[in-house]
């Protein structure tokens, strides 16, 4: 059956058959209409496919850039990089821009490419479950619909790992007179003018928010539990020159290729080598002496760990806003909060009006702990619990017992030194091309092997195993068993040739 069989009303069943009981089915349902979301309904237009619908639970698109809010919030990544590759934006204002230009364009390009009517907003998937009987996924869902089951062929995760916000778990909340809050739902509404602000946590939101913070509290103090090592952005706004320039497809070009191969400095340090290491290392204390002379401070700032261990920060204004008279750093977790203030690990209490906490998220679910959605593949096995026993994935995108079940930067999905939009646009391109054979061949179902994922993992872990995440610190890029879970070992090149083709031994394939 060819592609352009679809229905006018986007009814496009695979090789035309329907199972019983069901008037209608939408071959890919897409959970998410964040940066991979898109990416994904981007690929599938591209193939000229279109029957698939996205579910989102926010009121519109952009996944983290639309949920985040708080100030100073800027991408790691410079602007041109973390753009689809066959819409690039010549209009960013800066080199790394901020979250509201991000944002914006995600939401311009889903516009543009006649997206929005695909996606429903405001509704959250409750759970997903695979009929064996009629191959078929069934998506329980809240919100707009709630109540509702629909059936999809296909489902495509793209839900993202950075969504719940980790609170600490510590004594207190319930008593701290003042208003607390996490970064991840900034409190508006609140005037931090004069305010004694208490700031738990100093690793890629802290470094964005204590900057913008000491700008209008009266104190400021930062808990900072584990150091980190934080080098100069370097940000700053394009001229309107520049920006006529890139309109260029050439100059476009060009500076999207300068830009990738300066990231590969950090793929360097994350294979540890040294030289690129010492480099770092010399590059963020000299940006770190810069701003900060009292020895104590220096030396509580200063990782004992090497580069790439942890996540790797930027900042050109954290280290200025550390050594300002009003800004105090405390280099200790929190253990409690009291009715006026906080506890350091010391036993110390320090007087605060309002805490916020840039603790980071809490990966995989919610944050009481819950899943995201609840997934049952074949045997009624939960998802959870499957990655619970063995935290792998074929190639990134598919997990044994989950037939039709394919995911955009999952487990290992990711390279791990440039933009996102990269690894999801090499993945979601392998998932089309699955999508096209099954609807092409009459496919009922497809299902990563069990032995072939094996393999591949025990590959790749051997690989992780010497890279910088495995180093003398503790970070959430590993699973409890000390496997490096988060990224792929190798580069987008070579993301890109392993999935250039289906490797369709690797599956268990069904037909109609």
């Amino acid at each position: 059956m060819a592609l352009d069989l679809c229905l006018p009303v986007g009814v496009c069943m695979l090789a035309g058959v329907q199972p019983a009981g069901n008037d209608s089915v939408t071959t890919v349902g897409i959970l998410g209409a964040g940066l991979s979301g898109i990416a994904m309904a981007l690929q599938l237009r591209r193939a000229g496919f279109d029957d698939f619908v996205l579910y989102e639970e926010q009121p519109d698109v952009g996944g983290t850039w639309y949920r985040n809010t708080y100030p100073g919030l800027h991408c790691d990544i410079p602007s041109h990089l973390y753009c689809y590759t066959d819409e690039p934006n010549p209009d960013w204002s800066m080199v790394f821009a901020p979250r509201a230009e991000i944002q914006a364009y995600i939401r311009s390009v889903a516009e543009k490419r006649g997206l929005i009517e695909r996606i429903r907003f405001g509704t959250r998937v409750l759970s997903a479950r695979y009929d064996e009987a009629e191959g078929l996924w069934w998506l329980t869902l809240d919100g707009s619909g709630a109540g509702v089951e629909v059936p999809h062929r296909v489902l495509v995760s793209a839900t993202g790992g950075l969504t719940a916000p980790n609170l600490p778990k510590i004594p207190g909340f319930d008593q701290f007179s003042g208003p607390s809050w996490h970064s991840a739902a900034w409190r508006h509404d609140v005037s931090l003018d004069g305010k004694r602000v208490a700031v738990v946590g100093s690793a890629a939101s802290a470094v964005q928010v204590v900057p913008e913070v000491a700008k209008v509290a009266a104190e400021v103090t930062v808990f900072s539990r584990t150091p980190n090592w934080v080098f100069p952005r370097n940000n700053r706004h394009y001229s309107g020159e520049e920006r006529e320039a890139l309109r260029r497809a050439e100059e476009m070009q060009r500076l999207r290729r300068g830009q990738y191969k300066d990231s590969m400095w950090w793929w360097l340090a994350f294979r540890r080598h040294e030289a690129t290491l010492q480099a770092m290392r010399d590059r963020c204390l000299d940006h770190m002496r810069a701003s900060i002379s009292d020895p104590a401070v220096l030396s509580a700032l200063t990782p004992s760990y090497p580069p790439g261990c942890n996540r790797l920060l930027l900042s050109d204004d954290y280290y200025h806003a550390l050594g300002q008279p009003h800004v105090r750093l405390v280099p200790r977790g929190v253990t409690a909060l009291t009715a006026n203030g906080v506890v350091a690990a010391d036993g110390s209490e320090t007087g605060a009006d309002v805490v916020i906490f840039c603790t980071g998220y809490r990966l995989g679910g919610r944050a009481d702990g819950s899943a995201a959605l609840d997934v049952y593949g074949r045997g009624g096995e939960t998802l959870r619990n499957r990655i619970s026993r063995q935290t792998m994935a074929y190639r990134g995108v598919a997990v044994p017992g989950f037939p039709n079940w394919f995911t955009v930067c999952g487990i290992n999905g990711t390279v791990a030194y440039g933009s996102l939009i990269l690894s999801a646009e090499v993945e979601t391109a392998y998932i089309t091309r699955w999508v096209q054979r099954m609807v092409a061949d009459g496919i009922r179902s497809v299902e990563a092997r069990e032995d072939a994922t094996e393999a591949y993992n025990q590959a790749i872990q051997a690989e992780l195993s010497q890279m910088s995440w495995t180093g003398g610190c503790s970070n959430f890029y590993r699973d409890a068993k000390g496997r490096v879970v988060a990224f792929h070992p190798g580069t987008v090149g070579r993301m890109r040739r392993e999935l250039s083709e289906l490797h369709e031994d690797d599956f268990i394939v069904e037909r109609l």
